[in-house]
């Protein structure tokens, strides 16, 4: 994003002020020989913000020592400035009989857009105070957001070379790519495919079956015992969803679904309740309850853990070198978050 100096913001709102006066209440001779933006070049001289801030309040006011009074100068110096405004804008805009009560014709045109140009340059200097460009916005799933980035997180805040840093959760991969390439995040943090993106692979995310404890050892991880259980499974748009109709069909067998559930984590309370067996993200079961368990199916699931980037920024170039550190991503698979 690119901020302009707070004098070319003013020039330019003085150029809509001076070009959206009719054309017979303009600025005096000695500007008219010029064009538009020429003459609001030498208008910007001599006026300055706070005589557009004086002369505005003084009118919304309704009086100039309340408007005085506001900025903390005697209305004599306030009187003197907005005098000094109506020489350089070469009319008057208030009535000479009126003692600075009544606008001419020119000053109520003049008011309106000078309105505008004192609240646009506050809303752009409060935005100028305000704007944090090392705000880093990572998109991600929501089970890597409660599971992944609390220690990523946690990393990140000890190297002390972040900022602010804003995670947002998508339910699916392609709201997250999708949200990489509308610019809406810098990073997405998952099992993505395809992403606008350029892709740094640091892990592999292993994909279980999901069951109660008490059932487990039951279990041998075959598609063909797994086939005769009830399922919990997900909407369509989910990506376990697909990666589950292509493993018990690689094995062809059929998958029976007691129930299909929004989100991982609604998946996991079901199983809880015996209500069936799931296929989730390992890292899902980290610190769950005591009555949940898990067998890996045979052959093992897995899918690439990667950080997707569109746009190279300091903070982004940063993240990439912290998240595919070998040390870190060894702490964190000695976690049992995924594997290297």
């Amino acid at each position: 994003m690119i901020r302009l100096p707070v004098e070319v913001v003013f020039t330019n709102l003085l150029y809509t002020v001076t070009s959206s006066v009719p054309a017979d209440l303009q600025l005096s001779a000695r500007y008219r020989k010029t064009s538009m933006p020429e003459q609001a070049l030498l208008a910007s001289s001599a006026i300055t913000l706070r005589q557009f801030d004086y002369f505005v309040s003084a009118v919304r006011l309704g009086s100039m020592s309340a408007a005085a009074k506001r900025f903390g100068v005697t209305p004599s110096a306030m009187s003197h400035s907005i005098g000094a405004l109506e020489n350089s804008l070469g009319h008057k805009l208030f009535s000479p009989d009126s003692r600075r009560s009544s606008l001419t014709k020119f000053g109520r045109e003049f008011f309106t857009q000078a309105s505008n140009v004192v609240d646009s340059a506050h809303g752009a200097m409060v935005m100028g105070q305000t704007f944090n460009e090392s705000v880093l916005t990572i998109g991600t799933s929501p089970t890597i957001a409660r599971k992944l980035m609390p220690p990523i997180i946690g990393r990140m805040r000890h190297t002390r070379n972040f900022g602010t840093i804003d995670v947002r959760t998508f339910a699916n991969g392609y709201q997250l790519s999708s949200a990489l390439g509308h610019g809406s995040i810098d990073v997405a943090l998952g099992p993505l495919d395809k992403t606008p993106g350029q892709a740094h692979v640091f892990g592999f995310e292993e994909l279980v079956v999901a069951c109660r404890s008490d059932l487990r050892n039951r279990l041998d991880g075959s598609w063909q015992q797994l086939a005769r259980l009830p399922w919990i499974g997900y909407g369509t748009s989910s990506e376990i969803a697909g990666i589950l109709a292509q493993e018990s069909g690689r094995a062809g067998v059929e998958i029976r679904y007691a129930v299909l559930a929004p989100d991982v984590a609604t998946v996991l309370s079901l199983v809880e309740h015996g209500i069936g067996v799931a296929v989730v993200p390992r890292m899902a079961l980290l610190g769950c309850s005591p009555q949940l368990s898990y067998i890996s199916p045979t052959p093992t699931i897995t899918r690439k853990l990667a950080l997707h980037t569109k746009d190279m920024s300091p903070h982004v170039e940063r993240f990439v070198k912290l998240l595919t550190d070998l040390e870190l991503r060894k702490k964190l698979s000695a976690a049992g978050l995924f594997e290297i």
